[in-house]
């Protein structure tokens, strides 16, 4: 057995017995991806919340960043590891994860229909997470808001606004 093999046998086994539960993206019909590989730690992916409705509580807790750090650093150390690579051979650097639209106006928007509503008349501001990007040197998070448009009739439909793109240099969490 050759010494390479060996070590990413031995690496292999460290990530199980770690408790790096992996996801495959290629299964996850509500998110699209753009990446040279498709798998991401299951902890990352369940702490992403895609399909949610935020409200301001949920929202400013969610972009106080401190929980999700250590799930990208497990993503990070998974990639690191498993040595997934790229199709020119280079390390997997990069994951850009996108919400289906799709899911959010047929599945996430009907369901929550009246609290949206509801907080939107009270002035609350309502977000989704649209995008998420991991890269070896940031994360991005971006949200977009859920409003209402009232038309001639009186009658309203959702639609939503102003993407606002969070951005988190490692360099800056260190």
């Amino acid at each position: 057995m050759s010494e390479a093999l060996e070590i990413q046998e031995i690496c292999d086994k460290f990530l199980q017995e770690a408790g790096f539960n992996l996801n495959n993206l290629r299964n996850q019909v509500q998110l699209m991806y753009w990446s040279e590989q498709h798998f991401i730690t299951q902890g990352l992916l369940e702490i992403l919340p895609f399909g949610e409705i935020l409200s301001n509580i949920h929202f400013y807790s969610y972009v106080d960043y401190s929980k999700l750090i250590s799930k990208v650093n497990q993503t990070l150390l998974y990639w690191r590891l498993s040595g997934i690579v790229q199709y020119n051979g280079t390390p997997v650097n990069q994951l850009s994860l996108f919400y289906n639209e799709t899911f959010l106006w047929h599945c996430s928007v009907p369901s929550y229909r009246e609290e949206i509503r509801l907080q939107i008349q009270l002035g609350h501001r309502v977000r989704f997470l649209s995008r998420f990007l991991l890269s070896q040197t940031e994360i991005e998070v971006e949200f977009n808001e859920i409003r209402l448009q009232t038309n001639f009739n009186n009658d309203f439909q959702f639609i939503y606004t102003n993407s606002n793109t969070y951005q988190y240099k490692f360099a800056n969490l260190r």
